[in-house]
């Protein structure tokens, strides 16, 4: 599973024509700037509903919108 975060972020700097901090982001979705900033590296393991939800609203997007379900390649045995 992977995270859209940052790619929404950037596009929502880039429609309002200004940076758009993470502390304002956490303010307006009562997400901790710590648990964004792992959604902005990609490093975020866990997926929290209420996070998933609160992000969705904020950037007006749909939940497969923002995550992206990418599957492991098994390798065949023999």
């Amino acid at each position: 599973m992977s995270n859209q975060f940052a790619k929404l972020l950037e596009e929502k700097q880039r429609k309002e024509g200004r940076y758009i901090p993470l502390a304002e982001v956490a303010e307006k979705t009562r997400v901790t700037r710590k648990t964004l900033y792992r959604w902005q590296s990609g490093t975020v393991d866990r997926f929290d509903t209420k996070v998933i939800d609160a992000l969705c609203e904020y950037f007006g997007v749909e939940m497969n919108e923002l995550l992206i379900h990418t599957s492991k390649q098994k390798t065949a045995r023999k």
